[in-house]
């Protein structure tokens, strides 16, 4: 299964949701499963933030090179899946790709986790990205158990 996260600026929820689910995959021997993220106002200068990773530094996952990028068309057409963070990036997708509506999907929703957003940690305390990362780590469980037993 290959799942697009989307959010904001690409350096903090949808990167570190990406990283946590193929450290996931990697970890599971899901060897089909792959993950890639974007964002709706992405900036490739903007770095990810050093509370990320060490949130991310705290699971494993080490030596994070990545670059912020735009959500593209192409991106859409790659994933099985795509995952928007937050409801507004859910509405820019539908807005920009109507075309993929079907796959595009509320993150924390799409999880079983109920119908809300992952609140966005960019400039906030240590403390608030370790929250979010917990988050995104129950909804990716979510997201593999709801996998293997169904298609997108």
């Amino acid at each position: 299964m290959k799942i697009l996260f989307v959010c904001t600026g690409n350096s903090c929820r949808s990167v570190m949701a990406q990283y946590l689910l193929n450290k996931m995959a990697a970890d599971r021997s899901l060897s089909d499963w792959e993950a890639l993220s974007s964002g709706i106002a992405a900036e490739r200068y903007f770095g990810v933030p050093a509370e990320a990773l060490k949130a991310l530094g705290e699971r494993g996952v080490q030596d994070v090179q990545h670059t912020p990028r735009l959500v593209t068309r192409e991106l859409m057409r790659w994933a099985d899946v795509v995952l928007g963070m937050a409801a507004v990036h859910i509405d820019v997708l539908h807005d920009q790709f109507s075309e993929h509506i079907p796959k595009t999907h509320l993150f924390l929703d799409y999880a079983g986790l109920g119908e809300r957003d992952v609140d966005d940690p960019i400039g906030q305390s240590e403390k608030v990205y370790l929250r979010a990362r917990d988050l995104i780590e129950a909804g990716l469980e979510g997201i593999v158990k709801r996998g293997a037993h169904a298609k997108p």
